[in-house]
């Protein structure tokens, strides 16, 4: 089903380690007499503390990433050692900044390279998973909430990890050494905050002859403008949109936030790439512009995590559509998604509206754009290659309507991230009755707008 051209659907909810909000937001409060500050004690209060106490946190990532480097670089070190030292930088990393995971992260390497040898027959499919999903209900269940949302998001790169290499192995012979092994699952440059990157492009690091030679600049161009999302979404909207703001201005306000925190953790795991010296193709996470402004919500679920993306495409998407058809294969995408983030009821809720809100919104654009035989599209036609008779170039409409249903996308997009909000739930994970009352504030009108949506799509397909 190679020739399947619908987009993957899916989302990422972005954790985080040693990042916490400034304020907090309720919006069933009425705030009078609230002042904004000045700017001089934003930057005393805020901005100077946040990006000064934030540098200091992740300077040994940055020193321990440049090691890293010179390991895979230096031709004096054998890729037997090259391995080891990659795992125990990676366990330095871990140790260091969230040791309460280590010993959990241990045992799911080691018993996933042990399902490596179990034959095919008896470990396929679902046995594959099995190892992870055990570990991630061990830590939903056993461990104090605290500690599994601080490192739900490490526990789930490594997931990741071993699923896919077990998945790409499956029927070959050339089983990795366990000590290889080990060296990708804990790669000391992506141990933390990710991305997922395949175990081929772990690999090909030691065969990288030459990087970009503006390697350094570009790493310091994302650190840089990692740090600005960081201000933005601890400080700048915060002082921007007020406490005392219209409902759905402060939903926005706190779905901004959460995306900023987001772009902030993407960039630093690109900076730590080129640190590491990876080639600059690998470095592309997220793209901030195509979420802010996006087209569809087809394009912001797609550019949220690219390699997430690619991961779940080819692992998820793909090997079910065949058995389960485009809808099944989506509403799997996004259950695993909601599986690998944890057995949490509101991210499984946002994912899993997300899912149908992608679907519905995909199947009415698409057939919108057969009917009227214009570029309306979820996805944008190739630049140059669009075949359709209509466009933005030649048809004002046409821009028009791309332009609703991108403020339609805006709107479900502060629908759905007011979950993610400053109050102190955020720090233990959030219930089903935060979920439900946040909605519920907002009267459920994302909801309502989809299945309106979904309606004119039955009428009219």
């Amino acid at each position: 089903m190679d020739d399947v051209e619908a987009p993957v659907f899916y989302d990422d909810d972005g954790d985080f380690m040693g990042h916490e909000y400034l304020q907090d937001a309720e919006y069933e409060f009425e705030y009078e007499d609230v002042e904004r500050e000045t700017l001089l004690e934003l930057y005393q209060y805020c901005l100077g503390p946040t990006v000064y106490d934030t540098f200091s946190y992740i300077l040994p990532l940055f020193i321990t990433t440049v090691l890293f480097r010179l390991c895979a670089r230096s031709q004096h070190v054998s890729h037997k050692t090259f391995h080891i030292l990659s795992m125990l930088i990676g366990i330095y990393n871990i140790h260091y900044y969230v040791a309460e995971c280590l010993y959990t992260l241990l045992i799911l390497c080691i018993i996933s390279y042990i399902t490596l040898y179990i034959p095919k027959t008896y470990c396929k499919s679902l046995g594959i998973f099995l190892p992870s999903l055990f570990i991630i209900a061990y830590c939903e269940f056993s461990m104090p909430p605290i500690i599994w949302h601080k490192i739900r998001s490490v526990v789930m790169t490594m997931a990741m990890k071993t699923i896919s290499i077990a998945i790409d192995k499956i029927d070959k012979n050339d089983l990795p050494s366990i000590y290889t092994y080990m060296g990708y699952t804990f790669c000391g440059v992506t141990c933390l905050f990710g991305p997922w990157m395949s175990f081929k492009d772990y690999i090909s690091i030691r065969y990288i002859s030459n990087q970009d030679k503006w390697w350094i600049l570009y790493a310091i161009q994302y650190a840089l403008i990692s740090f600005l999302f960081l201000t933005i979404s601890n400080c700048w909207t915060q002082w921007m949109i007020m406490d005392n703001s219209w409902k759905w201005l402060l939903a926005y306000r706190d779905a901004l936030s959460f995306r900023m925190s987001h772009y902030f953790i993407s960039y630093i795991a690109s900076t730590l790439l080129l640190l590491g010296g990876f080639p600059f193709a690998l470095s592309a996470i997220v793209k901030p512009f195509k979420i802010e402004f996006p087209r569809s919500l087809v394009h912001v679920v797609i550019c949220w995590n690219i390699p997430m993306h690619f991961w779940l495409k080819t692992y998820i998407f793909r090997p079910n559509i065949k058995y389960l058809g485009k809808f099944g294969a989506v509403t799997m995408t996004y259950l695993t998604s909601a599986l690998l983030h944890g057995l949490n009821f509101q991210l499984a809720a946002v994912l899993l509206s997300l899912g149908f809100y992608t679907f519905v919104e995909f199947q009415l654009r698409f057939m919108l754009a057969n009917i009227f035989d214009a570029c309306i599209a979820s996805k944008q036609c190739t630049k140059n290659k669009c075949t359709h008779a209509y466009n933005t170039h030649n048809s004002w409409w046409v821009f028009l309507t791309n332009m609703m249903f991108s403020g339609l996308s805006i709107f479900h997009l502060a629908y759905l991230g007011l979950m993610f909000d400053t109050s102190e739930l955020q720090e233990t994970g959030y219930s089903y009755i935060h979920t439900i009352e946040k909605w519920s504030q907002l009267g459920f009108a994302s909801h309502w707008v989809v299945f309106a949506t979904y309606c004119i799509y039955f009428l009219i397909r």
